[in-house]
């Protein structure tokens, strides 16, 4: 039988689920454990769904890219419909696109973006509280975005990450580190070829202590000298989390 493979594009708000990644007895609260079930009730066997990213519990994604091999030759728009029939509400297939045989969303990527929003004041919206960390403190833009410029470029970022497989590289480029403060709520945007566990909530973490004046200026250097996650700052919350962008071929 024909086989095809389809890219996926989806957003889901992450509040109710353990991450993207199934994990054995709870694949009901992962996301791509949800949609492997449907994919293998489509298939009629068991049937794996590729994400871009691992996205943490809690950490939402406006644009998580997945691909997944289905027999036959349904259209795109198909098989968009047959996911999105299955799914919660909370997360939805917002295109679907027949893909090369050997795509996978993973391995093909170039880049990924996470975007981590922070709301300047100690309660935020009732109707953003799950989407914003309120952070309440007094921040300096200026000295954040000093920072955001050294964590660009190739570097080793072991210090900001709270794991680190022993037999990958810890060493990561960040293409675009830029924050700003619009109204109510600064933005770190941090694009880069990858990351490591908890790497962009730790980031986060410290440079809103750089801002605040907790760490000095040149806490991001020390980091990257020593590899010392406690050099760094505190994990940000999952919740200010979202995965924005996956690129690929570039």
């Amino acid at each position: 039988m024909k086989q095809t493979n389809y890219k996926l594009t989806l957003s889901y708000d992450g509040t109710g689920f353990k991450g993207w990644q199934k994990q054995p007895g709870t694949e009901a609260d992962t996301i791509q454990g949800r949609l492997e079930a449907i994919a293998s009730k489509l298939n009629g066997r068991e049937t794996a769904v590729n994400g871009a990213g691992r996205t943490d519990a809690g950490v939402h994604a406006t644009c998580q890219t997945a691909n997944v091999i289905l027999d036959g030759e349904r259209t795109a728009a198909e098989v968009a419909e047959l996911f999105n029939r299955y799914l919660p509400e909370t997360v939805s297939v917002d295109r679907a696109e027949v893909c090369a045989p050997d795509f996978h969303a993973r391995l093909s990527k170039s880049r990924k973006t996470y975007t981590y929003y922070v709301y300047l004041s100690e309660k935020p919206p009732v109707f953003r509280r799950k989407y914003v960390y309120a952070y309440g403190k007094p921040l300096d833009i200026n000295k954040i975005k000093k920072a955001c410029e050294k964590l660009e470029g190739v570097h080793d970022f072991r210090g900001f990450a709270t794991a680190v497989p022993k037999k990958k590289s810890s060493v990561r480029t960040i293409f675009e580190a830029r924050a700003q403060i619009e109204g109510d709520t600064l933005t770190v945007k941090l694009t880069a070829d990858g990351f490591l566990y908890n790497e962009v909530r730790i980031i986060v973490g410290t440079l809103l202590s750089i801002g605040c004046g907790e760490l000095d200026e040149n806490a991001v250097n020390r980091v990257f000298e020593s590899g010392d996650r406690s050099e760094a700052g505190f994990t940000a919350p999952a919740r200010g989390l979202f995965l924005t962008d996956v690129s690929y071929g570039e």
